[in-house]
């Protein structure tokens, strides 16, 4: 009953803060049900439960149960030792999990048997908390029976306390105290980085335009008096020697915090040898797939009624009411499928002027899959080789006049520069409610090259993207009031640079051609992320990736 007492002690004193009482009361509603359904299926009686009633409860708690072939008269003997244990742990800690025993010769509701002819008496099963999928606008069917997963005592070298916690990404010991793992774990949550640790400039007292320029620096608006010094926007951490792992994990990795390697690029053959004649010769006849933008914008937000058709699309209303912002849409940049060659040409064709009033990226483009070889030429092995797990690498290409606009990624970002210069603009992850993270729904730009002009077509009937809605060069404070109190940080590389961008970090990226070539190129790495979170869901913590629990 202290977690009643303690939860809503909070929700009195804490009154006025309606962002942290909605969080406070969800929390209340999950230890509510965890206490109830700990006290039925720990009860002193040892009783079986059924498995609707299971698949009910696995939507908020990580179950953990004995299979048995009598569900009567078992008092506390049925099961081995550290089985035993960890019932009787779990009714008086607060552990996060449900322990209890269930018959193994029952059924889920959908008939599937829970004996699939690999389960056998005696063995413990354990299914994982059906976690809802936030990414889909319209949820998926909820499940009708759960995939097990088997600890076999004779079988098993690994104590069942191990197994419970890699199962359900949990940190204790089996006496029910925190591990040594769930202590570095709770010290890294609270150790993150955060911008307005190092800053007091708030976005409101910038004056966008002015602020996102090369120099960095912002002019003061006008609720600010004359005469007082102009803000300026903060600058990543740059260090001009590569640190070692520990030190990368230690205090970059683990604390979430960006960071500049300035000039690491130097023994990279890709930095001299990629010239758009070398790209040409090697990849001029593959086929790729670039995009077109009238402006450089590219993932802007804007107005649906600056769309034709938005009365005719087929969203079904269940779909649009989910929506928390129905009147905008992320417009998609046009698509081109053409050569390599013929890409180069456009790019080429903008930096001399021979083509206007549009801008061409290749981006988000993998070089394994469409241009391979070019890895060779790329030194990712001085980047802290061993820790991170490789997703992806792409290269990004345009005639250097884009903005790609605010979104985050979930991944580990080591973002190279090779020609011209980006200047990144990051919010970190600590407020997203301050971002308005949410579905946005879809609409893609057409593109005619006869007549070289876009049209307003194609809103997309899916919305499973999510963007802010906040445009940081014009930002709305009457209907974004809350973007105001972000802090941003400015991450402007160089050629030669690498910036590490963790994961989840908001981030506008202002790209600007190199003077010689009238190009910007750059290629990034992604890794699985440290931390992780539901999205969409601005409420929803960070938290430690369970597939990094060996760093711990």
């Amino acid at each position: 009953m202290f977690y009643y007492w303690l939860l809503l002690h909070q929700l009195v004193i804490g009154g006025q803060e309606v962002f942290k009482m909605k969080k406070l009361i969800k929390s209340f509603v999950m230890v509510s049900s965890l206490f109830l359904f700990s006290q039925c299926i720990n009860s002193g009686h040892a009783s079986c439960v059924g498995l609707d009633f299971l698949l009910r409860r696995a939507r908020s708690a990580c179950i953990v149960a004995y299979l048995t072939d009598d569900c009567s008269g078992m008092g506390e003997k049925n099961g081995f030792d550290e089985f035993l244990n960890l019932r009787n742990v779990s009714r008086s800690n607060a552990l996060g999990i449900v322990v209890g025993y269930v018959g193994i010769a029952e059924k889920w509701p959908d008939g599937t048997p829970i004996k699939n002819g690999q389960l056998q008496t005696g063995d413990v099963v354990l299914f994982k908390i059906i976690k809802k999928d936030r990414s889909l606008l319209i949820p998926e069917p909820q499940p009708t029976h759960l995939v097990p997963i088997v600890y076999r005592k004779r079988d098993e070298e690994k104590p069942l306390i191990d197994f419970v916690n890699t199962g359900c990404n949990t940190y204790f010991t089996a006496n029910g105290s925190l591990s040594a793992k769930g202590r570095h774990r709770e010290d890294i949550l609270k150790e993150r980085f955060y911008v307005h640790k190092i800053s007091n400039t708030k976005f409101r007292d910038l004056l966008s335009p002015n602020c996102l320029t090369e120099d960095g620096y912002c002019h003061a608006n006008h609720d600010l008096k004359i005469g007082r010094a102009k803000p300026t926007l903060p600058e990543c951490e740059k260090l001009s020697v590569l640190p070692s792992n520990d030190d990368f994990l230690h205090n970059y990795l683990k604390k979430s915090k960006p960071v500049i390697f300035k000039n690491m690029l130097r023994d990279w053959p890709a930095l001299t040898k990629w010239s758009n004649t070398y790209l040409r010769k090697q990849f001029g006849e593959k086929n790729i797939l670039y995009y077109l933008s009238p402006h450089g914008d590219y993932e802007g937000v804007e107005p649906a009624s600056l769309w034709d058709g938005l009365e005719d699309e087929d969203m079904p209303k269940s779909h649009r009411d989910q929506l928390p912002f129905p009147d905008l849409v992320l417009v998609r940049p046009a698509s081109m499928n053409s050569s390599f060659s013929s890409f180069i040409d456009v790019v080429e064709g903008l930096s001399n002027g021979s083509i206007a009033n549009l801008s061409a990226y290749l981006q988000y483009t993998s070089i394994p899959a469409f241009l391979p070889g070019l890895e060779k030429d790329l030194r990712e092995e001085t980047l802290f080789p061993g820790i991170l797990k490789e997703d992806q690498l792409n290269i990004w290409l345009s005639d250097g006049g884009t903005r790609g606009k605010l979104h985050f990624d979930q991944f580990e970002n080591f973002l190279c520069q090779i020609s011209g210069k980006k200047q990144v603009t990051l919010f970190d992850p600590n407020n997203n409610h301050q971002l308005y993270e949410g579905h946005i729904m879809e609409a893609k730009l057409a593109f005619n090259w006869t007549t070289k002009t876009f049209s307003r077509r194609h809103i997309r009937d899916f919305s499973n993207v999510v963007m802010s809605p906040v445009n940081i060069v014009r930002p709305d404070y009457t209907r974004f009031p809350l973007f105001g109190e972000t802090y941003p940080l400015n991450c402007t590389l160089e050629e030669g640079d690498i910036l590490y961008m963790p994961s989840f970090w908001w981030h506008e990226v202002q790209s600007y051609p190199n003077v010689t070539e009238g190009r910007n190129l750059a290629v990034n790495f992604w890794y699985e992320p440290f931390f992780t979170k539901e999205i969409p869901c601005p409420e929803c913590p960070m938290d430690v990736n369970p597939e990094y629990r060996h760093l711990l």
